[in-house]
């Protein structure tokens, strides 16, 4: 699976439009890459894995992501972590 700018050379498949879309269900965009907004690749993305050698996980959206982590609520007073 390769992860890149979105590529929006085919004005008719609109791939701006639907990634900045409030729903999913109209970005599945691509034959397997994931297409993503520039300034996030270019700003989050590529910096991560440039300078760490990351490895991104691509999860399957067959439920909700807090049913495979768990999830909690953090009190209105929690303060961030500090080094």
């Amino acid at each position: 699976v390769s992860m890149h700018r979105v590529r929006a050379n085919v004005k008719s498949e609109r791939r701006l439009e639907r990634l900045a879309s409030s729903t999913p269900k109209d970005n599945r965009i691509s034959y397997g890459c994931i297409n993503l907004p520039v300034a996030f690749y270019e700003k989050v993305l590529s910096p991560a894995v440039r300078s760490t050698g990351a490895v991104v996980y691509v999860l399957p959206e067959t439920r909700p992501a807090a049913s495979l982590f768990g999830a909690y609520d953090v009190p209105g007073n929690a303060e961030p972590a500090r080094r």
